[in-house]
Order: structure tokens, then C-alpha cells, then sequence
């Protein structure tokens, strides 16, 4: 065993004496299909160019090309050394982004679809303020819109990040739990349970809803298994005016327990449901399973991993 513990191994040798720059060499002749087009991407000679092809083949022991009429064709091994190229080239390519990003002077766009009150959440409070404090020049765009449609821009890839319920469980997405929210079903003060006791809820199965035209799948569930909301009262997507029409009594529905709490429309929306029976959504931070997005906002998914792991 060598000093260090290493011992020298053939692949441990190979590396070490390696001319990396003969890898650069062929990528170029692999991609442009022959020496003369390598050779001037690289503003070389051409005979320089076919000597270390030549000398990269002896290091490896296996052709990697062959000459034909049209140019240069890869072996079996070539397009193997060629998949190995591409991977050191692109890690190649990052590393200024990389540079930049720990030198905290990256800048662009990261934007997030997300649904509202969301400040009412501490955790994403301190994975903004995080984010700011990393990357100062990288602007936040924050667009609030109904759950549905956060889902329906991570689907069409108009926002690479989201912030909301899920609908289904799809394997095209990366699901980040932030936080289990209690959610509650309301009523306003002209209501004849106004003020009462929680009461069980298959006794609401005749009430009037307020609902929103793209209904969260986990209130949609909730209902079907009750028998609940058989009767349409009125329809809001915005969650303000959901609790405002609550309030004026034209249906009893659910809304977010620690938003009402924190809202205006508090001391006049009263909760039916006891704590055990009220239902719970998690709100989860969504990005698209696939492992290529822009840099901004791959630092934010890793910035909010540090903080919800």
C-alpha cells in the first residue's frame, strides 16, 4: 500500500497520468464528426489534432474512431468515452455558475406560483428572508393564484416553483412538505349554529356551501365521504371574498383555520366542526421531478431544503 493509505491501482495510475486535455480533444471530434472541423474549433493544426487521438486511443487501449468516406464514425467504445465526455463537459460548463452562486453574486429571476397567506407560515418566512440573504440580487416574483392553477403552471412549465395543495401524487412532480394546515368549516353570525357548540357533521349535509370553482381535492373528499355541499350557495375562488359570503350567510364552507384566525372576518365566522373532525391539508413547495431548472431557481429548491429536511 502507498503512502496515504492508496493503494495503485491500475484505474488510480490511469487518472493520475491521464492528459485531460486529450478528452476535450475528442468531445470536439466526436461532436463536429471529424479532425479538420475539431481542429478548427480549437484553432489547431490538424496533424496535432490526429496525434492525440491517436495518443488518447494508446492511453485507453481501444479505437475509439474509425475513417470513413463521410468522415470519422465511433466505435463502440467511442460513444461510450463520448457519454463520459459530455458529463465532464457540462460539469465543466457550471462551475462558473457555481463560483458565482457561492460568491453570492448570481443574479436573475426566480418565480413561484403560490396560493395566498402564505406569510401567515414562519417557515417560509425564514427560507425567504434566507434566500434574500444568500442571493441578494436574484428577485423573488411571487404570483398568487388559486391552488389549481399553481398546479396547472407546474404541469405546462410556466413556473418552474409552486406553493399549494397537491391534487394527486404525480411522479412528474417533487413534492416538499411545508406544513399541515387545519382547515375548518365556517359559518357567519345569522347562522342558527352561530355561537354553538361543534356539532357532528353529518348534520350539515343539508347547508348551503360556499365553494370556489376549482375546489382543493382534500375539501372535495372531505364532502364526498359526509354527503356535504349538495347545495350551492355561492362561488369564490379568492379567499377573502370566500369568508366574506360566509359572513353574510350565504352558505356555511371551508376555509384555512389559521387564516381566518389571523383575518379581519375572525369574531364573525364561527367554526361547526370539533378539532378531531376538522380535516388537515398539507401545503407542500412543488417542482417538476426533471433535474435541469435555471439557477435561480435550483438555489431557491436548495435554500428550502436546508430548511424543511
Amino acid at each position: 500500500m502507498s503512502k496515504g493509505g492508496l493503494r495503485s491501482e491500475p484505474s488510480v495510475i490511469f487518472a493520475r497520468n491521464v492528459d485531460w486535455n486529450l478528452f476535450k480533444v475528442f468531445y470536439e471530434i466526436a461532436r463536429r464528426g471529424g479532425i479538420g472541423a475539431a481542429a478548427r474549433a480549437l484553432n489547431k493544426q490538424q496533424p496535432s489534432i490526429s496525434a492525440a487521438l491517436k495518443r488518447l486511443e494508446s492511453q485507453i487501449g481501444v479505437t475509439l474512431c474509425s475513417r470513413t468516406s463521410r468522415g470519422i464514425e465511433l466505435t463502440v467504445h467511442g460513444h461510450q468515452l463520448l457519454d463520459v465526455c459530455q458529463g465532464m463537459y457540462t460539469s465543466v460548463q457550471n462551475l462558473p455558475r457555481t463560483a458565482s452562486a457561492t460568491r453570492g453574486d448570481i443574479s436573475g429571476t426566480v418565480a413561484l406560483r403560490v396560493i395566498s397567506n402564505l406569510h401567515l407560515i414562519a417557515k417560509l418566512t425564514g427560507i425567504l428572508n434566507d434566500f434574500h440573504r444568500r442571493y441578494p440580487r436574484i428577485e423573488i416574483k411571487l404570483d398568487v393564484a388559486p391552488w389549481h392553477q399553481v398546479l396547472h403552471s407546474l404541469k405546462n412549465g410556466e413556473v418552474e416553483l409552486g406553493i399549494g395543495f397537491e391534487d394527486e401524487l404525480d411522479d412528474q412532480f417533487l413534492y416538499v412538505p411545508v406544513i399541515d394546515q387545519q382547515q375548518q368549516i365556517y359559518c357567519g353570525p345569522q347562522h342558527r349554529l352561530f355561537g354553538k357548540p361543534p356539532v357532528p357533521v353529518e348534520q350539515l349535509q343539508a347547508e348551503p356551501f360556499v365553494l370556489t370553482q376549482g375546489e382543493p381535492t382534500p375539501y372535495v373528499r372531505y364532502r364526498e365521504r359526509y354527503g356535504l355541499g349538495h347545495h350551492t350557495g355561492a362561488l369564490a375562488d379568492n379567499l377573502q371574498e370566500r369568508m366574506w359570503l360566509i359572513q353574510l350567510g350565504l352558505g356555511i364552507g371551508f376555509l384555512p383555520k389559521p387564516v381566518v384566525d389571523a383575518s379581519t372576518f375572525t369574531s364573525h365566522l364561527w367554526p361547526l366542526l370539533s378539532e378531531s373532525e376538522a380535516p388537515v391539508c398539507r401545503i407542500y413547495l412543488m417542482a417538476n421531478a426533471a433535474p435541469v431548472r435555471s439557477a435561480p431557481a435550483q438555489l431557491f429548491l436548495d435554500t428550502a431544503l436546508s430548511h424543511l429536511a
